[in-house]
C-alpha cells in the first residue's frame, strides 16, 4: 500500500521556511550550519594531494581516479554538506539500506544525509521513506513543483557501471540517453553518466529548494566531471562472466546456474545476460516493464492536483501533465512509459532493497535476494509486457517453480560472495604492497584498506549464511577477519605485514572452494574511499 505524502519530514518545529516570519534564529543557525559543511576543495589541490598518495605512487591507482574519488566522496559543491558518498557510501556497497541508515542516524544524527532535519528550508528535501525504507526523493521528471511532483526510489549501487550503462537501441527509449543511469535509465538530463553529476548535485545538494546554481550549489567543472567519471567507471568489476563456462562447486548453486540460463525454467539470462544487466541479444542495457510498478510499493509518491503521482519510469521529463497509467487504475497517474532498466545481478544479494521502489514480495522483515527472485513467479510479473515478450520468444509462459527460485537465489548468493571475496583480496593485496614499500608511512591508508577488506568479508559471510552456503569457506573467511583485526592493532609494520599475508592466505583458500571460471577483473576504484 502506498503511504500518504502527508508523512513528509518537518524540521525544527513549525519553521518550515528559512525566511519565515519569526524564524530569524533558525535562519541564522541554518545558514551557519550550511556554511560550515559546504567548503569546497579545488581539483588542482586534489590532484596535487593524489600525486603524493601512496596508492598512486605505488602504481595501484591512477592520479585521475584518485582525484575523482576525492570529488565523489568529499566534495560538497558548496551545497548543503552532502557528497555523492552520502548516498553511495563505500562501506555499504555504494548504496543505502534501512539498517545502514538507522545505524548512521543513531551514531551520527547530524550527518549531512539528514540535513532536511537541520535546515528548515530543506524540510521537504526528503520524505519519511529515507528512514523507513531507504527511499530517497527524486524529481525525475523535472523540478516543476518539486515538492509535489516527485517519486521515491531506492538508491542504485554504482558498482560495475562500466559493464551496465550502454543503452540498447531496440527498446525505443534511447533518445536522449546514450547511457543508462538511474532506475528509469534516464537519470541524466544529457543522457550520459558524465552529465549525471550535475543533476545529482541539483537534486540532492541544494541549500534551498530554489536550486539556483551559484547560490544553492556550484556546478562541477568539466575537469571534475571527467575525473569523477573515471572513478565511477573503475568501481566494482570491469568484465562480464561467461556463465556457459562457470561451474559452481555447490551442487544446488550449480543447479541454480542451469535454471538461470534455461528458458524452460528461469529465463533470467535473457534480460540479465551472464548475471549482468544486459540484454542477451545485444549485450546492452534494455529497459523493460516487468510489472513492479503495479505491485503495491512501500514508498511515498507525490501528487498532481488532487491525485496521487506514481512512478512511470523512463521518460516524462518536463511534461505538463501525467501521460501514463502506472498502477492500472484506468487513467494517467505518472510521467513516463512504465519501463525501468535492469541492474546487474552479480552484485545483487548484498545490495538490497530491490527494484526501483524497494519492493518486497513476501516478508518485509527479510528483504533478501530469495524474496526478490519470487517476484518472477507473481501475477504482476506474469501479466507484464516483459513476461509477454518472453512468452512470445519461447512459446510458453514462464512457470518459475519454487525449487528453481530457491536454486537461482543460491546461485546469485554464491556469485555475490565470490565477488565480495575478490574485492577483499584486492584491498589486502594493495595493503601488502603499501606496507612492503612504505612501512609505517601513511599506515592509515593501509589500515583503511584492511578495514574495507573486512567489510567485504563480512558481506560474503552474511550473504552465504541464510542458505548455509560454502560453510568451510566461511570458516576461512572468519579466520581471515581475525588476522585483519590483529593486523589493525599491530605495533609494527612487519607485524602488520605478516597479518595481512595470513589473511590473504585464508581468503585465497576460501575462494578456491566456490567453483571454476568465476573470474572478475576488478577496477582501481575499489581501492579508494
Amino acid at each position: 500500500m502506498v503511504r500518504s505524502t502527508t508523512r513528509r519530514w518537518m524540521a525544527l518545529g513549525g519553521c518550515v521556511a528559512l525566511f519565515a516570519a519569526g524564524c530569524s534564529d533558525a535562519e541564522e543557525g541554518a545558514t551557519a550550519h550550511l556554511d560550515a559543511v559546504s567548503q569546497s576543495v579545488t581539483l588542482a589541490d586534489r590532484l596535487a594531494e593524489c600525486a603524493q598518495d601512496p596508492r598512486v605512487v605505488a602504481g595501484l591507482v591512477s592520479q585521475d581516479i584518485c582525484a575523482g574519488a576525492g570529488v565523489f566522496f568529499h566534495e560538497t559543491f558548496e551545497g548543503n554538506g552532502r557528497t555523492c558518498g552520502s548516498c553511495h557510501p563505500v562501506d555499504n556497497n555504494t548504496t543505502l539500506d534501512v539498517q545502514f541508515i538507522r545505524t548512521l542516524d543513531q551514531n551520527s544524527p547530524d550527518d549531512p544525509l539528514f540535513v532536511f532535519r537541520q535546515v528548515p528550508e530543506l524540510a521537504e528535501l526528503e520524505t519519511s521513506d529515507l528512514l523507513d525504507d531507504a527511499g530517497i526523493l527524486e524529481n525525475v521528471d523535472g523540478f516543476i513543483d518539486s515538492s509535489h511532483r516527485f517519486v521515491s526510489r531506492g538508491v542504485n549501487h554504482i558498482l560495475s557501471l562500466s559493464t551496465s550503462i550502454r543503452a540498447d537501441s531496440g527498446d525505443g527509449t534511447t533518445n536522449p540517453p546514450a547511457e543508462r543511469t538511474g532506475w528509469g535509465g534516464d537519470g541524466s538530463s544529457d543522457g550520459t553518466l558524465r552529465g549525471f553529476l550535475k543533476d545529482a548535485i541539483a537534486q540532492h545538494f541544494p541549500r534551498r529548494l530554489d536550486r539556483e546554481p551559484g547560490v544553492d550549489f556550484r556546478l562541477p567543472t568539466a575537469a571534475e566531471e571527467n575525473v569523477t567519471l573515471a572513478f565511477q567507471l573503475s568501481l566494482g568489476r570491469l568484465n562480464e562472466l561467461d556463465l556457459d563456462r562457470v561451474r559452481m562447486s555447490d551442487a544446488e548453486a550449480e543447479d541454480g546456474r542451469l535454471a538461470f540460463m534455461d528458458p524452460n525454467r528461469g529465463r533470467c539470462n535473457v534480460c540479465h545476460h551472464n548475471a549482468g544487466a544486459n540484454f542477451q541479444d545485444t549485450g546492452n542495457n534494455r529497459n523493460f516493464d516487468t510489472g513492479t510498478r503495479t505491485k503495491g510499493s512501500p514508498l511515498n509518491g507525490g501528487t498532481f492536483g488532487d491525485e496521487f503521482l506514481a512512478d512511470g519510469g523512463f521518460g516524462g521529463r518536463d511534461l505538463a501533465a501525467p501521460n501514463f497509467d502506472a498502477t492500472g487504475i484506468g487513467f494517467a497517474n505518472s510521467f513516463g512509459n512504465g519501463t525501468f532498466n535492469p541492474p546487474p545481478l552479480i552484485e545483487a544479494a548484498d545490495t538490497p532493497p530491490f527494484f526501483h521502489n524497494n519492493l518486497q514480495i513476501n516478508d518485509r522483515a527479510d528483504p533478501g535476494i530469495n524474496d526478490a527472485v519470487t517476484f518472477y513467479a507473481s501475477a504482476p510479473f506474469n501479466l507484464s509486457p516483459a513476461a509477454l515478450e518472453l512468452e512470445q520468444r519461447f512459446g510458453t509462459p514462464l512457470d518459475l517453480a519454487p525449487l528453481d527460485s530457491n536454486a537461482i537465489s543460491r546461485f546469485l548468493r554464491a556469485l555475490n560472495a565470490a565477488f565480495n571475496v575478490d574485492i577483499a583480496k584486492q584491498r589486502l593485496d594493495a595493503a601488502r604492497v603499501l606496507v612492503d614499500r612504505f612501512a609505517n608511512t601513511r599506515a592509515d591508508v593501509q589500515q583503511r584498506l584492511m578495514e574495507l577488506a573486512r567489510v567485504e568479508l563480512d558481506d560474503a559471510i552474511e550473504v552465504m549464511a541464510p542458505m548455509t552456503l560454502y560453510p568451510a569457506a566461511s570458516q576461512q573467511l572468519d579466520l581471515a577477519r581475525a588476522e585483519i583485526a590483529q593486523g589493525l592493532t599491530a605495533g609494527s609494520a612487519s607485524e602488520r605485514r605478516n597479518r595481512i599475508a595470513n589473511a590473504i592466505s585464508r581468503v585465497t583458500t576460501a575462494r578456491a572452494q566456490f567453483g571454476q571460471n568465476i573470474t572478475f577483473v576488478l577496477g582501481q576504484g575499489n581501492l579508494m574511499y
